[in-house]
């Protein structure tokens, strides 16, 4: 025979708290409802129900959704998917219960279910016993205690949610329940699925064998909607279930892809090339005097000068003596520079002399 898992105030209010205790007493009392819907089969499964309970009250500080009339008949009224035909209808079945049950159609549908006019008297859900009844049965429709079993918090959010909106708080209410019905165990040790939100060396992992793959991805350790849309459409072009989730399949098509072109390698930070120092007007002159252009072109300047005065009238005796005393001159001037640019060099003249 299966054991059997009961609650208690103390340990309800351990999970939450700063829940209301008349809610907390009111779950505790008829927590054997809880057994007619398999969720004491195993403590698995009652952490994660207790989990999305926790989350989905505010702590089980209410079991009512928050907000005005005028808000619930302008965000419901209009609602016919959720079968309101009056506008009063949004603010007369608003979200009420531990998952919120919302609208006229599901209070008909879950009051047949429970053989309780909940149509008639919408506000009979709020109630602590009938609301963990409606969630026991909503648990039971959508069948959540498979998921539990497999320990995949994300799919039992989505089917509760229709999204992942506060999977880490939902997380943390795990967690949290765990170490009081399962001590001991860790809520996502065995779990090699990852997902949405996880972070880490996995994450990492899983990003660089995407990034081996040819796709543009961040190597940051943190499963974001990037990673998420990157699984996504890898996941579809190789006929997998695109659900974002990490898992064994998803983890063989990557290993499988990369085979062709080796393992993926662990992303590395570029390293980045060295900066060239800024040149200086010092380091300016230096380049400038030590190269042969300036003594070009001081030989140019003499030859355009002794032609402007007539050099070519000249006798070619005169001429030779002309051009060795030019060159002398040339000398003279770079030896010169050559003195002003070790003056330069030794801050003589000052750091600011250009």
């Amino acid at each position: 025979m299966p054991e059997q898992t009961l609650l208690t105030y103390a340990q309800l209010r351990r999970l939450s708290p700063r829940g209301k205790r008349d809610i907390l007493e009111g779950i505790a009392a008829h927590s054997s409802i809880l057994e007619t819907y398999d969720l004491t089969v195993n403590k698995l499964r009652l952490c994660h129900f207790l989990a999305q309970a926790a989350h989905e009250t505010a702590g089980f500080r209410t079991l009512v959704e928050y907000g005005s009339t005028r808000y619930f008949r302008r965000r419901y009224g209009h609602r016919r998917d959720l079968g309101n035909v009056r506008i009063s209808d949004g603010s007369r079945f608003r979200g009420r219960g531990i998952f919120q049950l919302t609208g006229r159609a599901n209070y008909r549908r879950f009051g047949r279910l429970l053989d309780i006019d909940l149509e008639a008297f919408p506000l009979l859900a709020k109630k602590p016993e009938l609301s963990l009844r409606i969630a026991c049965e909503y648990w039971q429709r959508h069948d959540l205690n498979r998921f539990a079993d497999a320990n995949d918090i994300r799919a039992i959010t989505k089917r509760i949610n229709g999204g992942f909106n506060g999977l880490q708080d939902r997380r943390r209410y795990l967690q949290r329940a765990m170490s009081i019905w399962m001590p001991g165990a860790k809520p996502f040790a065995d779990q090699r699925i990852v997902q949405f939100g996880d972070r880490g060396k996995q994450v990492m992992q899983l990003q660089s064998l995407l990034r081996a793959t040819g796709r543009r991805i961040a190597v940051d350790g943190l499963f974001g909607d990037q990673t998420l849309r990157v699984l996504k459409n890898f996941q579809s072009r190789h006929r997998l279930r695109a659900d974002g989730l990490f898992g064994r399949r998803s983890r063989q098509a990557l290993a499988r892809t990369n085979s062709q072109s080796g393992k993926a390698k662990p992303h590395k930070p570029p390293i980045p090339s060295p900066t060239k120092p800024k040149e200086t007007k010092m380091d300016q002159w230096k380049s400038y005097l030590s190269s042969r252009t300036i003594w070009a072109n001081l030989i140019g300047f003499g030859a355009l000068a002794l032609d402007i005065l007539g050099f070519n009238g000249f006798s070619t005796e005169d001429k030779s003596q002309l051009v060795d005393q030019v060159l002398k001159l040339v000398e003279a001037g770079g030896f010169i520079a050559g003195v002003i640019f070790r003056a330069l060099a030794r801050n003589r003249l000052g750091p600011h002399m250009f």
